[in-house]
């Protein structure tokens, strides 16, 4: 099940809905499983300031679909919808007890390779990695497909909204540049990477004659076409291409920042300080073989204990004290 979000203008309504087969037990539509209209909040119920519950309305709703903890699937579908304080509570045991990812079968892979359209993996993979050039997208890992198998169109286009909310406005442009595989429109060298600096009116033709394709592909709906107008799917990428801008992005930009990023990260790696046996076991007071034995705890204690009685402000010798560190530094590293 999955909680669709429908926009009409400045007002939105809220369903649950559920991926239901075909004949040919692909998933191809959905059924509305409860309507909660404008406010999902009214179906949730305050027993304290802390605890709530779901209406006997909906959660009976529900039940009735699944064979499932129908107060668990709410607490997932709904979660922003929760008081402050309940999803505080919540939050420790939400992802407790969820499977490792396992790896795909031959049936799952065969269910990728067939229904897994284009759109879908040139969007995946530009969330995944924020490349514009697409030329290895066949090596994206298909375990990220995974999410998309056994829904219908509708629950996927919702899954994919929700991984797009990551995007910043400075790269909704750029992201429908990439998914719409515009570039290849282009032989500039710099297309693929400084969209910003191609041709605009050509850009928004082609873009154009793209989603208007994508509209009446029938593989990517798998109900037919989207009709005569513009699914309301397709209509945010619209909303994305002409309504921003590329922001202050370019080629040079992305470098410089990667470069001071990854020098201001980057340091040498400490030399190990090396120590004879003889040195390790004048200095603290103790043979080599129990040295070695004993675990990083018992080495940390030992330290501080010599550490207080050689510190010169202790009254100990300061060359002693110098030498106990790099003993004991150098103790600590083998024991990594």
């Amino acid at each position: 099940m999955y909680l669709a979000t429908l926009t009409r203008g400045q007002k939105k309504r809220y369903e649950i809905r559920r991926s239901i087969p075909g004949a040919d037990h692909r998933y191809r539509d959905f059924k509305v499983v409860f309507d909660l209209g404008d406010d999902p909040g009214r179906y949730i119920e305050n027993l304290t300031d802390d605890i709530c519950y779901f209406s006997e309305e909906l959660a009976e709703g529900l039940q009735r679909e699944t064979s499932e903890d129908a107060s668990l699937i709410l607490e997932e579908l709904l979660w922003d919808f929760l008081p402050a304080e309940e999803r505080i509570r919540l939050e420790i045991f939400r992802h407790r007890g969820k499977a490792r990812v396992s790896p795909l079968s031959a049936e799952e892979r065969t269910a990728i390779d067939r229904d897994i359209h284009l759109f879908d993996r040139r969007r995946l993979y530009y969330l995944r990695y924020g490349a514009v050039e697409q030329s290895r997208i066949f090596r994206l890992n298909p375990k990220l497909y995974r999410p998309l198998l056994n829904k219908c169109r509708d629950e996927r286009e919702f899954y994919l909204r929700d991984l797009e909310k990551v995007l910043q406005h400075n790269e909704l442009k750029t992201y429908v540049f990439a998914i719409f595989d515009l570039q290849r429109h282009f032989t500039e060298s710099f297309s693929a990477t400084m969209p910003e600096a191609l041709d605009q009116v050509d850009i928004a033709d082609f873009f154009i004659e793209e989603i208007c394709s994508l509209n009446s592909d029938r593989n990517f709906w798998r109900t037919g076409d989207g009709g005569t107008n513009l699914h309301d799917h397709l209509i945010r990428y619209l909303i994305m291409f002409f309504d921003h801008g590329y922001g202050r992005r370019s080629l040079f930009d992305d470098f410089v920042r990667e470069f001071m990023g990854r020098h201001r990260a980057f340091s040498w790696p400490d030399k190990k300080p090396a120590v004879s046996t003889g040195q390790a076991e004048k200095i603290f007071q103790m043979k080599w073989q129990k040295l070695q034995k004993m675990s990083r705890r018992e080495l940390i204690r030992l330290y501080r204990q010599r550490a207080k009685e050689l510190h010169p402000d202790s009254g100990g010798n300061h060359e002693e004290f110098i030498q106990l560190n790099g003993a004991y530094a150098s103790l600590l590293a083998r024991k990594k």
